[in-house]
């Protein structure tokens, strides 16, 4: 092994340390349990990244497909608990009066993450704007 591929190794090793590290320092900080699924999840892809660095060095394969679905798959996961905790914010949490809920509920599952970043960036802090005063 060459000098820059132990540098590599060496990155690749401290990417997935760090993964871990940032996913378990912010679950134990979170309040809400959005944040902790997706510190959760972060932790656990940092785990699949090492097993699949370990792997790939004890089968000599080239682990890049491996670690592209690993990477789709995290992506795809964080996107619906992204999606469910502010479908269910909006339902639980969201005015009952006129058609604005149903309006919101609608643009949220019929659009999946991007009503959900719509109405999480945009509705969700003028309701609780409203809600405070």
């Amino acid at each position: 092994m060459t000098a820059l591929g132990i540098i590599v190794l060496i990155a690749w090793i401290a990417v997935g340390i760090a993964l871990i590290a940032i996913g378990v320092w912010r679950f134990g900080k979170a309040l809400s349990w959005m944040v902790r699924s997706l510190a959760l999840l972060l932790a656990a892809l940092g785990g699949g990244y090492l097993v699949l660095l370990v792997m790939a060095m004890v089968l000599q394969w080239e682990p890049w497909s491996a670690m592209l679905v690993l990477l789709i798959v995290g992506v795809v996961l964080a996107a619906f608990i992204f999606w469910v905790s502010v479908l269910a914010d909006c339902l639980l949490n969201e005015p009952s009066d006129g058609m604005g809920k149903l309006v919101w509920v609608l643009a949220i599952v019929l659009t999946f993450v991007i009503g959900a970043a719509i109405y999480h960036f945009g509705r969700r802090p003028r309701r609780l704007l409203e809600s405070s005063k």
